[in-house]
């Protein structure tokens, strides 16, 4: 038996609010990147400009988990009947490259950095673990000698 909801016709509060608290996250984090990587130099408000860039990451990271939790406990809205199968389908892929996308971006930029070397302190509070190491203890690449 399933324990979900039935659907209704349209979502939830809380799915719409964090449908659109994502979204302006996204938005707003992909700005300050742009800004970002424009200022020239390394200088005190580029560092701050890449600490606020990861944080949005990390909460849009666990915006989407939440979101991915609700939408696995609380049926979304049925599509029309008059809809094509082939438009629902789509909708259904495009939908989840969506939820991916969401995920699977702000997850790797993490790993980015932590493969950099460079410790992610969450709203510079919280030090996130570092998962990948920068390769100190792995040997350099043995130089290739050809006969």
């Amino acid at each position: 038996m399933n324990s979900r909801p039935a659907a209704s016709d349209c979502y939830s509060g809380p799915a719409i609010a964090l449908h659109w608290l994502i979204a302006v996250l996204i938005i707003g984090g992909f700005y300050l990147g742009w800004i970002m990587t424009d200022i020239p130099g390394f200088t005190p408000t580029k560092l701050r400009y890449f600490s606020w860039h990861k944080w949005i990451g990390l909460t849009v990271f666990a915006l989407a988990v939440l979101r991915v939790l609700w939408r696995a406990t609380h049926r979304a809205p049925t599509l029309d009947s008059a809809t094509p199968l082939w438009q629902k389908a789509a909708a259904h892929a495009v939908h989840g490259v969506l939820y991916l996308l969401i995920l699977a971006i702000p997850f790797s930029c993490y790993f980015y950095s932590s493969a950099a070397g460079i410790q992610v302190v969450y709203l510079g509070i919280v030090p996130l673990p570092t998962f990948i190491g920068l390769g100190r203890s792995r040997p350099r690449c043995a130089r290739y000698t050809s006969r």
